[in-house]
């Protein structure tokens, strides 16, 4: 199916809506969106991956790499995630690595932003 990747710009937040699969053939389109974020630096991204049917090791790579590069910035970091990627963070031991929640509107409330 391949990766849809949609971007919402804002002073505030950038929010980062992935659907489809993140895997070895998508990371290349994924880690320039990454480059773009760390470049611009908002106070705070909104990362939903609940859109994503599949997650590598590769394309977990690369949120780690988001995450640490982004958390080395002073940037806040909250991921929207699904079963399957919840599944995935679990096995692999990495949930408390990310901030993670459950809808869209519960990342907005851990950003601090009452507007969704």
């Amino acid at each position: 199916m391949g990766l849809r990747i949609d971007l919402d710009q804002n002073e505030e937040r950038w929010t980062l809506v992935l659907h489809g699969e993140l895997d070895y053939g998508e990371c290349a389109a994924f880690r320039t969106t990454i480059d773009r974020i760390l470049k611009h630096a908002p106070p705070s991204t909104l990362l939903d991956l609940s859109g994503l049917e599949y997650l590598d090791s590769s394309g977990l790579g690369l949120l780690l790499s988001l995450s640490k590069e982004y958390s080395a910035h002073g940037g806040r970091l909250v991921i929207v995630t699904n079963e399957s990627v919840d599944n995935i963070l679990a096995l692999t031991r990495l949930s408390s690595i990310f901030s993670c929640a459950a809808s869209h509107d519960e990342a907005c409330a851990m950003l601090g932003d009452a507007a969704t």
